[in-house]
């Protein structure tokens, strides 16, 4: 009988206690420093932020904490910030030309790609094509191909590699 009651005592507070709404915490000051330091580029006295984000990515979190758990307005309002992230391997081809990548020797894990004039057809193609040149250039891998874009209170801010 005792065990009965103490049980439902015990369930009783764990229902209690989980009952609730808890206020959002905050993030931490580093966490927050990421959505400061990023656009910079994580530049001198950004090391605790770039920590943050590393330790952030390692464990699956989203890079950037919600603005809200950060900010507010001078009048008390939450500021809305939001971002997407992306992967981009390689840079923008000039202008007038398209992006075709292709893999070395079937590789899977080995990959090129040129930037061909918009009009032509790449090299691959090239017998339907006898004869003709079609103008490329070899595309440019970035050294930093992760992206984050971001936007505040609905203000795009940009787009930062990582």
């Amino acid at each position: 009988m005792k065990t009965t009651v103490k049980t439902l005592i015990f369930g009783m507070l764990l229902i209690t206690a989980f009952s609730f709404e808890r206020p959002v915490q905050a993030a931490s000051e580093d966490a927050c420093a990421i959505w400061l330091c990023l656009p910079g580029g994580f530049p001198q006295g950004c090391s605790g932020a770039y920590s943050e984000f590393k330790n952030r990515l390692k464990k699956g979190k989203s890079p950037l904490p919600d603005l809200s758990s950060c900010t507010t307005s001078p009048n008390g309002e939450r500021v809305s910030g939001h971002y997407e992230i992306g992967y981009e391997p390689w840079i923008q081809c000039e202008s007038g030309f398209v992006l075709r990548e292709f893999r070395h020797n079937g590789s899977y894990r080995e990959n090129g790609a040129l930037c061909y004039k918009e009009f032509c057809a790449p090299a691959n193609y090239a017998s339907r094509n006898e004869g003709q040149y079609c103008e490329n250039y070899l595309a440019i891998r970035r050294e930093k191909p992760h992206f984050v874009k971001m936007w505040v209170d609905g203000e795009y801010l940009g787009q930062y590699f990582y």
